[in-house]
């Protein structure tokens, strides 16, 4: 369902911000396939699910590469077409984090909160307290992700230069997930010492952002959407 929704908002958007759909449309769905064919070939190679996290991650970067030299192939102006994914994707990782809550992945520390969840299944991701209750952090992230895909919606129909919604994007996104690592009880693995991949990454996301923020194109044209 996330990723049909996804799709349609993707495209919606493409339209909006006068991309071809036609193109956008192939760029996503090669996207979500290498994601995917890439993602379980790399789940049998190192035995899921203790590197689950990295092979996550590693999905995502065959992604991004095969869309982003898709993308270039086709003749798309690659910063206004990551404009039009970047709600796409805030909106797609807020159903990926209602999947993680019911299969048990991504969970939170032990808390006494009344919204504590607790987890009972053994069919739960190895490693999941059972009988604990837990801050549920998946319902954390999935509403982060929806306040920022309306967000981002919002910030499509003001002026804004190609490449800012991505920025926002990565931005506060990667923000919100450093965030909630505080909170989660699985995180990746410890880099040495002081930081997991998790903070790691989110940490780039923030430096990207931020990075296309203040790098704009320093052409007068703006991009409108509607």
């Amino acid at each position: 369902m996330g990723t049909i929704l996804s799709l349609l908002v993707c495209v919606r958007i493409a339209r909006l911000l006068s991309l071809n759909t036609d193109k956008i449309w192939s760029v996503a769905l090669l996207a979500i396939v290498t994601a995917l064919v890439g993602s379980r070939i790399l789940m049998i190679l190192f035995r899921w699910p203790r590197y689950g996290f990295a092979v996550g991650l590693a999905g995502a970067v065959i992604a991004v590469a095969t869309g982003v030299f898709y993308a270039l192939h086709l003749g798309l102006p690659l910063r206004r077409t990551a404009d039009a994914f970047a709600p796409s994707l805030a909106l797609g990782s807020s159903f990926v984090s209602i999947a993680c809550l019911e299969a048990g992945c991504a969970y939170g520390t032990p808390t006494h909160l009344p919204w504590a969840v607790v987890f009972r299944s053994p069919a739960a991701v190895p490693g999941a307290p059972l009988g604990v209750p837990l801050h549920p952090t998946q319902i954390y992230a999935s509403l982060a992700e929806f306040v920022l895909f309306v967000g981002l919606l919002w910030l499509l129909h003001r002026p804004h230069y190609d490449g800012e919604i991505l920025g926002a994007w990565l931005f506060l996104g990667g923000l919100s997930n450093f965030l909630l690592t505080f909170l989660r009880g699985e995180g990746g693995p410890l880099l040495p010492g002081f930081i997991t991949v998790t903070q790691l990454v989110a940490a780039a996301m923030v430096l990207a952002g931020g990075l296309l923020w203040l790098h704009r194109p320093h052409a007068a044209q703006v991009s409108h959407g509607g």
